[in-house]
């Protein structure tokens, strides 16, 4: 195996350990920095950053000892228990910030996780200048600067919240004399390109708040490299000379951990008139932006009729099922359905003809009523068609034809969903009309092995879902384990992964079904297709009336020994009856929906003090 420690790659010395370095060597590629090394991360085409692969360090990650093939990064980053790219800010990095061993040095030394996606990106529109301010760390470190019709390869840092704090604080940008502000570069007019094709909605960028340093005719001038750029402020400055000395070493020296001497030399910058603007100060924002990569969608033009996948709010009430949240007027514009077969637009037609994902369409007040872009997808969908946010998805509706009535979801409440991946069947299960689901799914669902599910499949070309009522029966552990042993490979395999195929990791949970039953719901031969699953409350409905009338029985029998008058004992067996129904409303309502309770505290709280 290549060795890819930053030693071996040549990527180990740290420009604050040596200043005349800065601002220190840069990768080759792209890569994962992860416990000293720099693990190969290989785009993959029309993907976002979750799904590129990266090449596992000796002995695997901590939670897959041993592997050594390329796994998506999302799953890299959730086996050393890291922050998934998503939830990471992507930062544009012009010096030293781009040194695998300088960032080593920040984050080690403050006791922060290291881990560290950096993307080799070709951003125009932007140059790298000279700050106008001499740090304490003994070098003058790069600024960017406007540049337009400037073409260059840079690398983006995605850093999770932790990181993103230290380097804030390393830049000074929450101190009112710190050296740099945090500033929001559009992708609309900084232009920037991963090697996947995906052209990034915005990333986050450094900009010294003193200038940058000119070439004498009033442009930014670029840096060179801080043993030439030391070199050259010295000779065109009889001040500098003086304070700091002849050579780059000597100036390194004397404003290595000298403040106030680096202090005069930024003021020496502004009283010769060297400082001019970057062009940047006005992406800044008042107060530092905190949007992560997921919220930050590509600005690749879509085909007609193809829709972002943004991610739906945290505190939405679901209801029990997948959804998909419009505006009013996409809702009107798609015919105004209640269901919607959502598909992955970036998976080849051959690959996904029939996997989709079944969702309830929700018309959201807090979209604005004409946006007929913004699609909001929630997470379990995602999953299921191996979608990140902000990839393209296309939609069409669906009719379920044999849901709960209204009347069913007035007494029981809205039904339970659960989606699943369609595993072929196993053996033992062979030609019945059964399906195998594990413990946890079907206490999920709020039903006990052998008891009725319904299970809604694909739909067929007027959109109308199959749905299939059968037994749901408990998957024994020797099975479960003998598929997961056996499953691997991508759509050509003879079990397929999600993590292979989809670059999904952890995936739904499993449904086992007969090869006949996958027909029956529309499913063909689609590898790794999902379905939703809901208990059968015709059956639940059945199963309670049988336990209520025994008891029933008992308790009129009762009455009657008790009470003489037809009158009464009529109007007993009524009340009984209700009771009966009430009891069983109540019985199914709190098994057969997931439904949590928010507590608020009404009025002032009150306090006691203790003496």
């Amino acid at each position: 195996m290549e060795d890819r420690t930053l030693e071996a790659l040549g990527l180990a010395e740290a420009p604050r350990e040596h200043p005349l370095l800065y601002p220190g060597a840069w990768p080759a590629e792209s890569g994962l920095l992860h416990q000293r090394r720099l693990l190969r991360l290989r785009p993959v085409a029309g993907r976002r950053l979750a799904k590129w692969q990266v090449q596992p360090p000796p002995g695997g990650f901590r939670g897959t000892p041993g592997a050594e093939e390329p796994v998506p990064l999302n799953y890299a980053l959730m086996s050393a228990n890291q922050t998934l790219v998503g939830d990471r800010f992507p930062v544009l990095s012009v010096g030293s910030n781009a040194c695998p061993a300088q960032l080593c040095h920040k984050m080690e030394g403050a006791g922060v996780s290291a881990t560290i996606p950096m993307a080799k990106v070709r951003v125009s529109g932007i140059g790298i200048g000279v700050s106008a301010y001499v740090t304490p760390m003994g070098y003058v470190s790069s600024s960017p600067y406007r540049a337009p019709g400037r073409t260059m390869d840079l690398f983006v840092t995605w850093l999770d919240v932790a990181q993103l704090e230290l380097v804030d604080a390393s830049e000074g940008i929450f101190d009112p004399v710190g050296e740099y502000d945090r500033v929001v570069l559009p992708g609309d007019v900084f232009r920037a390109e991963l090697a996947s094709g995906e052209l990034l909605g915005g990333m986050y960028a450094y900009v010294n708040r003193y200038g940058v340093l000119h070439d004498g005719s009033g442009a930014p001038r670029d840096h060179p490299g801080e043993r030439q750029l030391l070199t050259d402020l010295l000779s065109e400055s009889r001040q500098l000379r003086d304070w700091f000395g002849t050579t780059p070493e000597e100036f390194s020296a004397a404003a290595r951990g000298d403040r106030h001497l680096c202090e005069k030399g930024t003021r020496l910058f502004a009283d010769e008139e060297r400082a001019t603007r970057s062009g940047l100060e006005k992406y800044a924002p008042e107060a530092p932006a905190s949007t992560v990569y997921d919220d930050i969608h590509p600005l690749n033009e879509l085909p007609d009729h193809h829709y972002p996948a943004c991610r739906t709010p945290n505190l939405f009430d679901q209801r029990g099922a997948g959804v998909v949240r419009v505006s009013a007027r996409l809702a009107r514009e798609l015919g105004g359905p209640d269901h919607l077969m959502v598909q992955n637009a970036q998976l080849p037609t051959a690959r996904h003809e029939r996997l989709g994902a079944l969702a309830n369409v929700v018309v959201a007040p807090d979209i604005a009523a004409d946006d007929v872009r913004t699609l909001q997808v929630d997470h379990s969908l995602r999953v299921g068609l191996g979608l990140e946010p902000g990839e393209a998805v296309t939609v069409a509706p669906a009719q379920v034809r044999h849901g709960s009535s209204r009347w069913a979801r007035f007494f029981f409440g809205p039904p339970n969903y659960v989606a699943c991946r369609v595993q072929d069947g196993d053996r033992a299960s062979a030609e019945h009309e059964v399906c195998l689901l594990d413990e946890m799914t079907l206490e999920l669902l709020g039903v006990a092995s052998g008891d009725s599910v319904v299970i809604e499949g694909f739909p067929d070309r007027e959109g109308i879902v199959p749905t299939l009522e059968l037994k749901a029966i408990r998957i024994s552990s020797e099975v479960q384990e003998r598929r997961t042993h056996l499953h691997g490979g991508d759509m050509t395999s003879r079990y397929p992964s999600s993590l292979d195929a989809l670059g999904t990791f952890p995936d739904l949970p499993w449904v086992f079904l007969d090869r006949r039953l996958w027909w029956g719901l529309g499913l063909g031969e689609q590898w790794l297709a999902t379905v939703r699953i809901r208990s059968s409350r015709s059956y639940q409905l059945k199963k309670e009336l049988r336990e209520m009338v025994f008891l029933l029985g008992l308790a009129f029998i009762g009455v009657v020994t008790v009470l003489q008058s037809l009158v009464w004992q009529a109007a007993s067996l009524g009340v009984l009856i209700l009771l009966v129904a009430f009891a069983v409303t109540v019985r199914m309502r709190s098994r057969l929906s997931q439904r949590a309770r928010l507590f608020r505290h009404r009025g002032r709280r009150r306090v006691t003090r203790r003496e």
